[in-house]
């Protein structure tokens, strides 16, 4: 078979051979007709690629579902999204491909560096690829691929990320996967430390459904962290409930969030090995595990939603929360407090008060406010890192309905404040 370079992509002989050794193990209808097979190169990242038919039945014995950013990381874990396969959409092609339907511009990528019987590393068709599997019996026919070879790190992320631009696919995902390629398995790695994954647990795919702590969580209370430390050393004793604070949400999807990535740049796996940063992370889980647990399963007394049982990992909550571990830091009876559980009553059975809050208006709020917690605002933000610092107080603090009114009031008024006369 004859193998060309398309005018625009960069010959190269490691990149020939790859090829023709291919076509040697994978039957083609390009060589069955012995026709000539172009080489492409990517104008972004450089990656080399060819487009092919392969056979249904071929195809399903050499296909990896299981793609990895960092081919021989064992600790690297499937970088796609899980299948959903009763979702109706899939349903359909599943029925479509029986019928003998052919699908098309099914991206892989040719690497034999790990489950070397399945070469065929899907990037892009999964769902495709998996319809394809399940109707060998009934429609074997040609189906298009487009094979990637030789790629490093960065350029195997993109081809993941492009592949998925238009699937549908979760920021959670392109953050799980640019996590990875950019710092490692580190962030994983503090999440299992802390105990919000397991020990051989990733990120979930859409944080929204799993009810697990995300990749975007994670950053952001990392991030918040550090903010409240470094202004915790600014600041004495007695003007700690004098300031307004304001917790960052890290930004999501196909970038790294700068904030996030100069404090990865200056402190990497070093996280792993911050006590005070690990501290914090467990009292956070110990207080998202009381609130889910004493919704679940005191459900006379508060319904059993999933925005209750999570009310701790709501992004407004999370942020103000691990920015008051910072600031107070080096403040070490309010700390402690922090850190302390919310009590419970028996007309407030859960920590966090998540009806209440939920419920909350303060006289300034116009209408359409939500309630307190619900979104990523960054009044809502000011809020809970006001909520958390009064609470911060007394080691006996419940957060009933008086408690959060006077806590936002002291936000109201520090922000009127802030403003001057108008």
């Amino acid at each position: 078979m004859k193998i060309l370079f398309e005018e625009n992509a960069k010959k190269s002989e490691k990149i020939e051979k790859l090829v023709s050794g291919f076509f040697k193990k994978v039957p083609t209808l390009e060589n069955e007709l012995d026709v000539p097979t172009v080489i492409f190169q990517d104008g972004v990242n450089n990656s080399y690629y060819i487009k092919c038919q392969v056979l249904a039945h071929i195809a399903s014995k050499i296909v990896d579902l299981n793609a990895k950013i960092k081919a021989k990381d064992p600790e690297s874990f499937r970088a796609n999204r899980e299948l959903m396969l009763k979702d109706t959409t899939y349903l359909k092609m599943e029925l479509d491909a029986s019928k003998g339907r052919e699908f098309n511009d099914i991206i892989v990528e040719y690497n034999s560096e790990y489950n070397a019987d399945n070469p065929l590393k899907v990037w892009g068709g999964q769902h495709r690829a998996h319809a394809i599997s399940g109707a060998i019996n009934s429609a074997d026919r040609y189906h298009g691929f487009k094979v990637y070879f030789d790629l490093n790190e960065k350029q195997r992320t993109e081809v993941a990320l492009i592949s998925n631009t238009n699937m549908g696919v979760s920021d959670d995902t392109f953050d799980r996967m640019l996590e990875e390629t950019t710092f490692g398995n580190t962030l994983r790695k503090w999440c299992q430390k802390i105990g919000f994954l397991g020990p051989k647990e990733d990120f979930p795919d859409v944080g929204s459904r799993s009810e697990k702590i995300t990749v975007k969580l994670a950053r952001s209370f990392i991030v918040n962290y550090y903010m409240g430390l470094d202004k915790g050393k600014t600041i004495k004793s007695e003007e700690l409930d004098k300031n307004i604070y304001e917790p960052y949400v890290t930004k999501t999807g196909v970038s790294i969030d700068s904030n996030y990535a100069k404090i990865m740049s200056e402190k990497g796996d070093k996280i792993l090995s911050d006590k005070s940063l690990i501290e914090a992370g467990k009292k956070f889980l110990e207080l998202h595990r009381a609130q889910y647990g004493k919704v679940k399963g005191n459900t006379k007394k508060i319904r059993n939603r999933k925005a209750y049982r999570n009310k701790a990992l709501v992004i407004s909550v999370l942020c103000g929360w691990s920015y008051i571990a910072g600031l107070l830091q080096n403040h070490g009876a309010r700390l402690l407090n922090h850190y302390e559980i919310p009590k419970t009553t028996s007309k407030i059975p859960d920590p966090l008060n998540a009806e209440e809050m939920s419920n909350f208006k303060h006289d300034s709020d116009l209408p359409t406010y939500r309630g307190l917690g619900t979104r990523q605002s960054t009044k809502d933000m000011q809020r809970l890192a006001q909520v958390f610092l009064a609470k911060s107080l007394s080691d006996t603090c419940t957060l009933d309905k008086q408690f959060l009114q006077k806590a936002v009031s002291t936000v109201v008024g520090l922000t009127t404040l802030r403003r001057g006369y108008v």
